[in-house]
């Protein structure tokens, strides 16, 4: 209850409320506090009685005030979360909390220029904490009735000294309109384990400077950027998110660490955030769908402050591939980050010193564990680090060794043995808590019994009590499971409507689960039926990566091919140990009686680049010439050729694209109304592959005669055709340049820029960039024909577009900004106009060199051709 925090602040001449936002530390009004270092007196609604207290901070319209009293015993209530207004919608529904009754008043919040205002019917006092969608937003800067001014939280975070008075009780700020996506820890350490959360930040965070200064220059500037941070479980992944949102919480960001089980529909508020936001999404690997939500939201934020979206992933493979390439996400991920993570600690000296402070951090931490205050953990501390010791570089590995030493010093026995891992030591102290707890519940169950409920409940993670209800019905009897389910949000309490939480760190918990799948085979099978693909995603991980177990991975994908198929494939195009489960999709797809369906579905989610994957695509092909269906034949011959070329099988490709083509024309010829679009389709790609095979002539009779079907589809669904025949013509003028048919080429880009230029009036988000590709294009075809002061024009305007559109998305936009450059450079040089050109070419180099930094392997040509550029013009004639 809220109420538990609301406390009276009074002063000689003042008297107004306060909230208590963490152990001893209160929130409350300028206007209630006198300055800082007078004395105050703090009394709990709760109780009435009066604590003495000081003021710790004091700004223009807020004040923290500390209460010093030794007998003062700390509020159990649940902390504040805290957060900020980020949108300009007015009448947000909100409360006050105050002394002056400890009962909510509602009201509503609203920006009002510039101000955050509270409109109540009652009269709150000065210092009242006002909350929006659970979230605290501030305190009542004024007391009185109608409208009223509120101290907003994220504008005291902006002023001298106020983080660092408020200590680690405000780690970030949460946008309040997206509250029903924002993922919530709890805020109390209920064992030793949860103190290895990186949400819990127990210990201090180290080293990493020239990342973060990286990552807040990634953050400068308005518009939208991606970065993807991945590295191996344990690395410290999760921390660095939530340093690099502390770090901005100073500059009055919002963070969204959004939930996995987020709703889609409350993603759309994104498009009108008015504030800097950090979207955080961890394990983004086994996200695709919401990834892809996510992005799509995204792509209607306007730009004009910075929206940036951090994946954190322990890969960067196939699933980030398949993404990047998927049409609902391509554009936004174009440019986007992609950074590596390294071992923290290389040397031995600082892997010694991130041991010391593991342990100091962790030892006074510890007393506020419920049942290990009255140890003396200092003393364990002094003599756990009287020597160096090393327990290697990576940041989750030293912090349990850390914890499994100071929890070994003190309970010698079975748990201390030194052949065990720290992983497994940890373990071992944990299982003491939850016997305990379990025989404070009643439970009279045997310890492997409830080990498996434990991991299957660590496996299963329910999101809400529909899901809990079908979990505990499959593994207990009717009459343990309301006693399991306590125990379980006993452990580890759940956050967000979860009826449980689960055992921190990830790696932790998947050690357990891994552990107890191998001596329970028969664990997970009753809840495959009643599970959901999210958590059968995480089953099928756990069990990939726990050693041992990928004999039993494939034959219970095998066996439960009908249900698990869907998730098969999506965990093995997200993990770093795949093999297993590609095995198993291996065994499906070869097995005669798996329909061509589940073949379908198995081959559209492996990467382009899977040999399994054509593999697939040619198994298709055959059922559906065994089968006689000419339509979906020639899909899966289309599909099949473009497989076969990512893989540069082009012989194979050419032949399978041919055919397609020869039975989509047949088909148009007999239906013209349903089958001519997939005929244009067809010839497309076949000009494509001719072109690969260095056939210039047949590709333009295929280039041609599919943009002759565009243009007729066009006229009459243009609606639907216009941007198919737009495109259609760009490829024709490519086709044409490459023949030398320099007139016509340059007849076809005009068309095509004219269209383009038509639907970017009306959807610029969708068809600036392709205006602005189909520009560079005219440009050169301008230039092929010496027509060089129209081609520098048009090669200007395509910057122009280019320059717009980076402001919005630079990391989507910044590689096709370096491009255009590159080509105005080209037309200065032409032109003779060599300080113009080197004016661009060196724009362009500083984005390259830029982007190459990100990613050697996907613009290292393109910087080298700028390079060329560059030194071309350094060669040419002097200055004009």
């Amino acid at each position: 209850m809220r109420a538990g925090r609301v406390v009276s602040v009074e002063a000689p001449g003042r008297r107004g409320s306060g909230y208590l936002i963490a152990g001893r530390l209160v929130l409350t009004s300028a206007e209630v506090a006198p300055a800082v270092g007078e004395p105050v007196t703090i009394v709990p609604v709760s109780s009435g009685r009066s604590f003495p207290g000081v003021v710790t901070w004091r700004g223009t319209p807020g004040a923290l005030v500390r209460v010093d009293d030794p007998g003062w015993s700390d509020v159990s209530d649940p902390a504040p979360v805290f957060g900020r207004v980020a949108t300009a919608r007015a009448g947000l529904p909100g409360e006050t909390w105050g002394s002056a009754s400890r009962e909510r008043v509602a009201g509503s919040v609203s920006f009002e220029a510039d101000r955050l205002v509270l409109s109540a019917p009652d009269e709150p006092a000065a210092g009242a904490a006002v909350f929006c969608h659970g979230l605290l937003v501030g305190v009542v800067a004024d007391g009185g009735p109608g409208l009223l001014e509120v101290a907003p939280v994220a504008g005291l975070s902006r002023e001298p000294g106020f983080l660092e008075a408020a200590g680690r009780a405000i780690p970030r700020l949460a946008p309040v309109e997206l509250a029903a996506a924002q993922l919530t820890e709890p805020d109390q350490p209920r064992s030793p384990a949860t103190l290895l959360s990186a949400a819990a930040e127990v210990v201090g965070f180290r080293g990493r400077q020239q990342l973060i200064d990286e990552l807040g220059a990634w953050c400068s500037g308005a518009g939208f950027a991606t970065l993807l941070l991945h590295g191996p479980a344990g690395q410290g992944k999760s921390r660095l998110g939530h340093e690099l949102a502390g770090r901005l919480t100073a500059a009055g960001w919002a963070t969204l660490w959004l939930d996995e089980a987020a709703p889609t529909d409350a993603l759309a508020v994104l498009a009108d955030v008015v504030v800097p936001l950090l979207v955080v999404v961890d394990t983004a690997e086994t996200r695709p769908d919401q990834l892809r939500a996510l992005l799509q939201a995204c792509a209607g934020h306007d730009g004009t402050r910075p929206l940036r979206v951090l994946l954190l992933a322990r890969t960067a493979g196939d699933w980030w591939r398949l993404l990047r390439t998927d049409p609902a996400a391509e554009r936004l991920l174009d440019g986007a980050s992609v950074v590596e993570l390294p071992v923290l600690d290389e040397d031995p000296a600082g892997r010694a010193d991130a041991y010391r402070q593991a342990i100091q951090d962790l030892a006074g931490t510890l007393p506020h564990v419920p049942g290990y205050a009255v140890h003396n953990w200092a003393s364990v501390a002094a003599r756990l680090t009287a020597e160096p010791h090393d327990a290697g570089g990576e940041a989750l590995t030293v912090q349990t060794t850390a914890l499994a030493d100071l929890l070994d010093a003190m309970w010698p026995g079975p748990a201390a043995d030194g052949r065990k891992t720290a992983e497994d030591r940890v373990l071992a102290h944990e299982q003491r808590y939850w016997s305990f707890t379990a025989a404070w519940h009643g439970l009279d169950v045997a310890e492997p019994a409830l080990q498996d409920v434990l991991a299957a409940a660590f496996l299963f993670s329910p999101t809400d009590s529909e899901q809990a209800y079908r979990f505990l019905g499959a593994v207990a009897d009717q009459d343990r499971r309301n006693t399991l389910r306590a125990w379980l949000a006993d452990l580890y309490p759940g956050t967000n409507g979860r009826p449980w939480g689960t055992l921190p760190p990830d790696r932790l918990a998947e050690r357990f689960a891994g552990l107890r799948l191998a001596r329970s085979p028969g664990l997970p099978e009753p809840l495959i039926p009643v599970a959901t693909d999210r958590q059968l995603r995480r089953m099928l991980a756990v069990y990939a990566r726990h050693p041992g177990l990928a004999e039993r991975l494939v034959d219970l994908c095998v066996r439960h091919a009908d249900r698990l198929t869907p998730a098969i494939v999506a965990t093995a195009t997200s993990i770093d140990t795949p093999e297993p489960l590609l095995a198993a999709l291996q065994r499906i797809s070869a097995d005669p009686d798996t329909d061509v369906e589940r073949l379908a579905l198995i081959g559209d989610g492996l990467p382009r680049l899977s040999p399994l994957a054509v593999e697939i695509a040619q198994r298709v092909t055959d059922r559906h010439r065994q089968s006689g269906r000419a339509a979906e034949l020639a899909t899966a011959l289309n599909n099949l050729s473009i497989r076969l070329g990512d893989l540069g099988h082009n012989g194979p490709a050419l032949a399978a694209i041919e055919e397609a083509v020869m039975i989509h024309r047949q088909l148009a010829g007999e239906r013209p109304e349903t089958f001519e679009a997939d005929l244009a389709r067809s010839l497309g790609n076949l000009s494509v592959r001719l072109g690969e095979l260095e056939q210039p002539e047949p590709g333009l009779a295929a280039a041609e005669e599919a943009t002759g079907i565009y243009r007729r589809l066009a006229t009459r669904q243009p609606d639907t055709f216009v941007p198919d025949l737009a495109s259609a013509l760009m490829n024709l003028s490519l086709s044409l340049g490459a023949l030398e048919q320099f007139p016509a080429g340059l007849a076809a880009i005009e068309e095509s820029v004219d269209l383009y230029g038509q639907l970017a009036t009306h959807r610029p988000d969708t068809y600036l960039p392709d205006l602005a590709a189909a520009l560079s294009v005219l440009g050169i075809s301008l230039g092929s024909l010496d027509r060089d002061e129209p081609s520098r024009a048009v090669a200007e305007e395509a910057v122009t577009i280019r320059r717009q559109l980076v402001a919005q998305r630079p990391d989507a936009f910044l590689p096709g900004l370096a491009t255009a450059l590159t080509d105005l450079a080209v037309r200065h040089v032409v032109l003779g106009e060599r300080e113009s050109a080197l004016a661009a070419i060196e724009e362009a180099l500083a984005i390259r060199h830029q982007l190459v930094e990100r990613s050697p392997a996907a613009f290292g040509e393109d910087l080298e051709w700028s390079l060329h550029v560059h030194k071309v013009i350094l060669e040419s004639a002097a200055p004009e």
